[in-house]
């Protein structure tokens, strides 16, 4: 195994670099592809900035900006997916109802950790299946079907025990919701409402308890069936792979002792004997005590290379048993449990909080202005008398402009919306005060609130819930004095 190891050390160590330079890419996948982006822009001659600078036509739609401008500021706001503070906030909501808040999606370079320690310990497995199933093939067959197998172990057992990690934390999330539930005795079923999505009204179910709050994005059945299956499959290889390995140091003994067996009634000379250097052989009382101390000798040479093996294949399992764990225990600790919390997650970015991010954001948007800053030197060079102004917070403020007559939500703390009629800002007050000046006419209000921008609509409902509730309390309290008030008139 070593010698084809040697023999392969060159493709082994190209194979474990390229997979290095994969995982680094996928880690930082947004970062290099912002750099790539940034660096063929400043590519002189061959770069995509020099090709675009020569083309000082109007954009069609705009007259203000030309089709170069507007090509940079497109390529650059593919990295900058910007949600308001109220569409973050709902997110944020939603991963803390699922208990997700503060949880990741499993990283990158634990995957290609895992990966290398069940490649490292499937190496020799492998060899020897691969030995099994081309036995009449030549060195590179039984080579090709070794890393064959070590890949589809790999991809197995990572699949395997994620999901069996996942499904164990969200089937324990699911039974500690029930535990409460059944503890405090509540009447009715845990699951009290429909299935709440991340684009509904997040609110819906704020008076109710935590624990259907959280089965409501959870769901309510949960199951085991991966963390058997998992159990089954990391036992099957552990168990197997030991007894191949076994059975192959036990083959290459017997090999070794066939072959050391010879005649040992004519000593050789090499045996240290005195008396063999004569041509006539010694009785065989004289040569008996050293045969058996040979075969004495051999015997236990062998059981302790034996006993040494077997140490050694019970711990190669224990340290693969041991890694699949580390597989099941980091598809418990990363990963979501709510239906849709990785969509949520994706949008806040990993933050708490709308100012950080918005920082996340602000380098892409620096580097973005300073390449169209040097555009617009270029086209100027170009065309002396072209008037460039805009710079690409406007082309940000342009793209999330609404379409005619429809409200769009503007990212600011306070909520605003701008209107096709008025370029001022309006608030939730303002909405809710447009609201109460239509009086009873309930069609003017629903057709007003749906014509809202959805972060806008959801905190109007919100209010309107809140109100209605101090309105039936102030309702309650008014007809118990009410009620009082009699009762002391009758005593």
């Amino acid at each position: 195994m070593s010698d084809v190891l040697n023999q392969y050390m060159h493709t082994i160590a190209a194979m474990v670099s390229l997979a290095i330079l994969v995982a680094i890419y996928f880690a930082f996948k947004y970062q290099i592809n912002l750099w790539w982006l940034s660096f063929w822009y400043s590519l002189p001659i061959i770069g995509k900035m020099a090709r675009i600078s020569k083309d000082t036509t109007r954009y069609a739609k705009d007259k203000a900006w030309t089709n170069a401008e507007r090509t940079l500021c497109d390529d650059y706001n593919q990295y900058i997916k910007y949600i308001g503070p109220t569409e973050l906030h709902k997110r944020l909501v939603y991963l803390a109802k699922t208990n997700d808040l503060g949880r990741t999606p499993l990283p990158v370079w634990l995957v290609f950790v895992l990966g290398l320690l069940v490649i490292a310990e499937g190496l020799g497995f492998s060899y020897l299946l691969g030995t099994w199933m081309a036995t009449e093939g030549s060195e590179n067959t039984r080579m090709l079907l070794m890393f064959a197998i070590v890949l589809v172990l790999c991809v197995i057992l990572l699949f395997v025990t994620h999901s069996a990690g996942h499904q164990l934390y969200r089937t324990n999330l699911i039974n500690r919701c029930k535990q409460e539930w059944e503890e405090l005795r509540q009447p009715g079923e845990l699951f009290k409402s429909t299935n709440i999505m991340l684009n509904g009204d997040q609110s819906v179910d704020d008076k109710q308890a935590e624990y259907t709050q959280c089965v409501n994005r959870v769901g309510t059945s949960g199951s085991y069936v991966m963390v058997i299956v998992a159990a089954v499959v990391i036992a099957v290889i552990a168990v197997t792979s030991t007894w191949m390995r076994v059975k192959h140091l036990e083959n290459e003994q017997i090999q070794e002792t066939t072959q050391g067996t010879s005649i040992q009634s004519m000593p050789s000379a090499s045996t240290g004997n005195p008396f063999a250097s004569g041509n006539l052989p010694l009785p065989q009382d004289v040569l008996k005590p050293q045969i058996d101390a040979d075969q004495k000798a051999k015997q236990d040479s062998g059981k302790a290379i034996h006993d040494e093996g077997m140490a050694a294949f019970l711990m190669l399992a224990f340290i693969f048993v041991v890694t699949q764990i580390v597989g099941i225990a980091a598809g418990y600790k990363w990963g979501f449990a709510g239906k849709e919390s990785n969509a949520a997650y994706a949008g806040t970015h990993g933050f708490s909080t709308y100012d950080d991010y918005q920082a996340y954001y602000a380098p892409v948007i620096r580097v973005a202005q300073a390449k169209l800053q040097s555009l617009q030197q270029r086209l100027r060079g170009v065309n002396v008398s072209l008037e460039l102004k805009k710079s690409f917070d406007d082309y940000l403020d342009e793209v999330r402009q609404p379409r005619v007559g429809t409200p769009v939500y503007a990212p600011s703390h306070t909520v605003p919306v701008v209107t096709s009629d008025s370029n001022a800002p309006i608030t939730v007050e303002q909405a809710l005060s447009s609201i109460d000046s239509m009086g009873d006419d309930k069609e003017a209000a629903k057709k007003y609130i749906l014509a809202l921008d959805a972060p806008l609509k959801d905190s109007v409902i919100h209010a309107l819930k809140e109100r209605k509730v101090r309105k039936e309390e102030e309702q309650r309290s008014a007809a118990q004095e009410l009620q009082s008030r009699e009762l002391d008139e009758l005593f």
